[in-house]
């Protein structure tokens, strides 16, 4: 089945790369969201796929209608990210606000502060769309995708870094009540920094659902 993998805010496409790899490189599509200067490219197959998506792009898809897809797998990802009265595990949304003003003076810094709170750090090397980015940080502002989350169900797969320094445990578990939860070592990159463990886990659920 084909698959579709969808990054998170500030990446692009190629942070996809050791996981793909890993997976012998099988019928894939990459959307890119623009942040990196490429053209924006988000057109999804209508012949049936499988999404993975890592952090803010799980959020992206779940925002969606997605008639084609057959089940999710999101790595380090979550249903809503900022903090509401209903959802007192997300981000404070005065962090991300923060980031939106700082963004539109320096949007380097804002983006390598925000990497450097990961291992490895990935140095942003193109050039960046701050409209893109911005854009970014009002869905991770507004977006809420709780109730598509509880649709998917066991359908929906989310797996957690047990040392994420973004996604607490709580925010896992409020983001996806209903889906298959579990949990691996590691930080907020698990597909660049255990590749081949991810491809186990997707190969495992690709066979379970075929």
């Amino acid at each position: 089945m084909k698959l579709v993998f969808v990054h998170g805010w500030s990446f692009d496409a190629s942070f996809w790369r050791p996981l793909h790899q890993a997976l012998n490189q099988p019928d894939a599509l990459f959307p890119d969201r623009g942040y990196g200067g490429a053209p924006a490219h988000i057109a999804l197959p209508e012949e049936p796929y499988f999404l993975i998506g890592h952090s803010a792009g799980v959020l992206w898809a779940l925002t969606r209608s997605l008639p084609a897809c057959r089940g999710i797998i999101a790595f380090n990802g979550f249903s809503r990210f900022s903090q509401s009265a209903d959802f007192a595990p997300g981000i404070p949304g005065r962090v991300v606000t923060r980031m939106r003003s700082r963004l539109a003076s320096a949007p380097e810094e804002t983006v390598t502060q925000f990497r450097r709170q990961f291992e490895p750090f990935l140095p942003c090397d193109t050039a960046l769309d701050k409209q893109a980015l911005e854009t970014g940080l009002t869905e991770l502002l507004d977006a809420d995708g709780r109730d598509r989350a509880r649709e998917w169900g066991r359908a929906l797969t989310a797996i957690h870094g047990a040392q994420d320094p973004l996604i607490s445990t709580a925010m896992h578990e409020a983001s996806f009540p209903e889906a298959t939860r579990l949990v691996m070592e590691g930080g907020h990159l698990l597909p660049v920094t255990a590749p081949r463990a991810c491809a186990a886990l997707i190969d495992d659920i690709l066979k379970a659902a075929s």
